[in-house]
């Protein structure tokens, strides 16, 4: 009884996991993923109290992984161990390393809580992400364009502009291929036309 308990729940996770990557968590419906799984709907609020809930069950997991990888390259930049250019691109590359490991492990999971969460308690942590490394560019330009005072207006919005640009790239790419070995040739070219943008931006600056 426990094993054929277990196969209908996995059945669900697996239906509500497409459910979602389809609609997202605003428009995904209870009676489509009943539907996929081939059970009645109330059948799968014996399994979960709610939509809340098994969205939670499935995000959840790679949400808390994702703000650890957030929290250590936060504190990092925090604890000032950065102190040159070359140390704020690494964290950024160390970023990029961190999210596609946890693409190999979660692709689904990942693409839904960066592209697909709007209406969730995870509807925050795609901003979050961007806040972290605008933190890092900011640190970046004020420390090479402005080591004794405030950083220029331009630069604080082209700091704002370039996170905000790198991630909904990031999460572009996440949306609109599902293998890995492309997601990751993707990535990696991003952020390295973007960390070349960077330094060509500092090194014109400095001239």
């Amino acid at each position: 009884m426990q094993i054929l308990k277990d196969e209908v729940k996995n059945s669900i996770r697996q239906a509500a996991l497409a459910e979602f990557k389809k609609h997202g968590y605003l428009k995904a419906s209870i009676r489509q993923i009943a539907d996929a799984a081939g059970i009645t709907p109330g059948n799968i609020y014996r399994y979960f109290k709610s939509k809340d809930d098994l969205f939670d069950e499935l995000i959840q997991p790679i949400q808390e992984q994702l703000t650890e990888v957030l929290r250590v390259c936060k504190q990092e930049v925090d604890n000032t161990l950065c102190t040159a250019l070359s140390d704020h691109l690494l964290i950024l590359r160390r970023i990029d390393a961190s999210l596609m490991l946890l693409f190999k492990e979660s692709s689904t999971e990942l693409t839904i809580l960066l592209n697909l969460s709007e209406g969730s308690q995870f509807a925050s942590v795609k901003q979050d992400l961007i806040t972290l490394v605008h933190q890092i560019i900011s640190e970046v330009f004020t420390a090479e364009l402005a080591p004794t005072g405030t950083l220029p207006l331009r630069d604080q919005l082209s700091a704002r502009m370039i996170a905000t640009t790198m991630i909904e790239s990031i999460c572009l790419i996440l949306r609109d291929h599902e293998d890995g070995d492309t997601i990751k040739m993707l990535v990696d070219e991003l952020l390295y036309l973007f960390c070349t943008g960077i330094s060509e931006k500092i090194k014109l600056a400095q001239a």
